[in-house]
């Protein structure tokens, strides 16, 4: 029997990872403190509208998808006073900010916990909500080896927790019938793979609430052990 595992990235691959708004003020500068510009003033102009809100378009792709959020930096940058120029200019950077692997830290039990399951004859693969441009995130992180496929809402068209797109994982793996997913996220990761049939385990911090996946764990270590 063909055995799948779908791991999330950001947040379950990764620990410490950039956010959106982090990379704004980075992608502004010496400027974001000339004007005032931080991480918590720009949270209220990052909570809709993007690709993977309810009211955001998620058949946004390539460069439809970077004009969206360009167009969206931009504006959050203006509300902080930034200049319309310089907002632009800003904006347009953040597409490469958001690539440096730099500011990626992959948990450091990742590599083992990758090896264990597949030891134990799952394939693992990557179901992300990300840039299109991701994979070459993947490749210099150096953990593209890892990974059967990859499976990015970036490139599909269609966004966690959408059943869409877990049926696009499905067929990636070759339908499985075994699959699980493991993310951070209660709604995106979790709530989206009971939806679309499949075994969840949530990684998360003690004392999270429930969110009714299978598993908690709050290290990558504990999965193939529950396997």
């Amino acid at each position: 029997m063909r055995k799948a595992i779908f791991w999330d990235f950001d947040g379950t691959l990764t620990d410490g990872q950039p956010t959106w708004r982090r990379c704004l003020v980075l992608a502004l500068g010496e400027s974001a403190s000339k004007y005032g510009v931080m991480e918590e003033k720009l949270r209220p102009y990052l909570k809709s509208g993007l690709p993977w809100h309810p009211d955001g378009d998620q058949t946004l792709t390539g460069e439809a998808f970077w004009e969206c959020l360009t167009a969206k930096f931009a504006e959050a940058y203006e509300a902080q006073g930034v200049p319309s120029l310089l907002a632009a200019e800003a904006a347009g950077r953040m597409r490469e900010v958001v690539q440096d692997e730099r500011l990626y830290r992959v948990r450091p039990e990742a590599p083992g916990a990758l090896m264990a399951c597949a030891f134990k004859g799952y394939k693992n693969y990557i179901l992300t909500n990300n840039f299109p441009e991701w994979e070459g995130l993947l490749d210099r992180l150096k953990l593209r080896h890892y990974f059967a496929g990859v499976v990015n809402s970036g490139t599909v068209g269609v966004v966690k927790p959408d059943v869409r797109i877990f049926r696009k994982a499905e067929e990636a793996a070759n339908f499985p019938g075994r699959i699980w997913m493991v993310g951070d996220n209660p709604i995106a990761d979790i709530r989206g793979a009971k939806n679309a049939g499949w075994g969840a385990i949530h990684i998360t911090k003690p004392g999270y609430p429930h969110s009714g996946a299978d598993y908690t764990v709050q290290s990558l270590e504990e999965i193939p052990k529950i396997l």
